[in-house]
């Protein structure tokens, strides 16, 4: 698994390779998102240890939210992007060039993040299970399969 810190920073400066501007902190989150359930579809694997929170527009990443940490990471190692780039490249193929509010809508479509809504008690964010997650991934991966038929 990777750094949470180095991928936010690889993101980020991919970001602003490609697109010439940097991202907001959603769809930074979001990205962060995409890229941890690719990962588990492509690999049947997280890209990192650390837990989603299922906010109002979307999955977050807490420790994400102090991005002074992601500006300082060095980025991601040659050896990580080797073995994790087709997920990054497949991630910001799909969802990099769409806007924010899109990508909160996309992932408002996640099961893991309603079935985390849907415990919330308060106005405190609930942590999404990494294992739903992985089962939303299941579920992308029927269907690709079957679409690919």
């Amino acid at each position: 698994m990777v750094d949470i810190f180095s991928l936010a920073k690889y993101i980020s400066d991919r970001f602003m390779s490609e697109y010439h501007r940097e991202m907001d902190e959603m769809k930074l989150h979001k990205l962060v998102y995409f890229i941890q359930r690719e990962s588990f579809v492509r690999l049947d694997k997280p890209i990192i240890d650390e837990r989603f929170e299922a906010w109002k527009y979307g999955p977050v990443m807490l420790c994400l939210r102090n991005r002074s940490k992601v500006y300082e990471a060095k980025g991601l190692s040659e050896a990580e992007i080797a073995e994790y780039g087709d997920v990054l490249d497949s991630v910001f193929k799909l969802y990099a060039g769409k806007d924010s509010w899109t990508l909160s809508n996309i992932s408002h479509g996640e099961s893991c993040w309603r079935k985390a809504k849907n415990k919330e008690t308060s106005s405190n964010p609930v942590e999404i299970s990494t294992e739903d997650i992985r089962e939303d991934a299941r579920n992308i991966l029927i269907r690709r399969t079957l679409y690919q038929g």
